[in-house]
């Protein structure tokens, strides 16, 4: 039985999840970048040395790599489609 072409609910379902993904993963790792240059570019002046916190970090790390595993797998299943 040959495969059926066109576009059908799975492929249009495996190609929304693997758009959002990777957009997730792109908006976190332009986060990632904006903290890299609040670190490295413009650091804040410090009177004395403190622990140095980014409260955005975390989350941007996650993004990436949430979106990628998701974007991964789910681009992975539409090459075995075709």
């Amino acid at each position: 039985m040959a495969p059926e072409e066109g576009l059908t609910a799975w492929r249009v379902y495996l190609y929304a999840v693997s758009f959002i993904a990777l957009i997730i993963a792109v908006f976190g790792a332009v986060n990632l970048i904006a903290v890299a240059i609040e670190v490295f570019v413009y650091p804040p002046p410090q009177p004395y040395p403190v622990p140095h916190y980014y409260p955005g970090l975390p989350g941007s790390v996650a993004q990436v790599v949430v979106g990628l595993i998701v974007w991964g797998y789910h681009w992975m299943l539409l090459k075995k489609e075709h």
